[in-house]
């Protein structure tokens, strides 16, 4: 019995890992975004711009990977996580739709 406790300890640990591994992405993903949307309001556009490059090429496909690869192994968050990136990527569409109205 003390066995099978350890095990699923560990396969919980290992779920608390992949969640706590997807939360510091997001973190990350939301610090880019945020500075995303204060550049626009300061008419930052390269700002913005650089952002937006920023969560498009690197942070969000790296949260995509970790929840795509990892994910499995905490089913609780990974719907979660599915949900955060779609969210952030219309946010983008929406954050250059500003930036493109503000050029003109």
């Amino acid at each position: 019995m003390a066995g099978i406790m350890a095990m699923l300890a560990g396969v919980a640990n290992i779920m608390e890992i992949i969640t706590f591994i997807q939360f510091i992405e997001e973190e990350a993903i939301q610090s880019c975004a945020l500075g995303c949307f204060l550049a626009i309001r300061a008419k930052s556009y390269r700002g913005a711009s650089l952002g937006i490059t920023m969560l498009r090429g690197r942070l969000i496909p790296n949260l995509k990977d970790i929840n795509d690869y990892a994910g499995w192994a905490a089913p609780y968050s990974k719907g979660c996580f599915a949900d955060f990136i779609a969210a952030t990527e219309l946010n983008l569409v929406i954050y250059e739709d500003i930036l493109f109205a503000k050029k003109k």
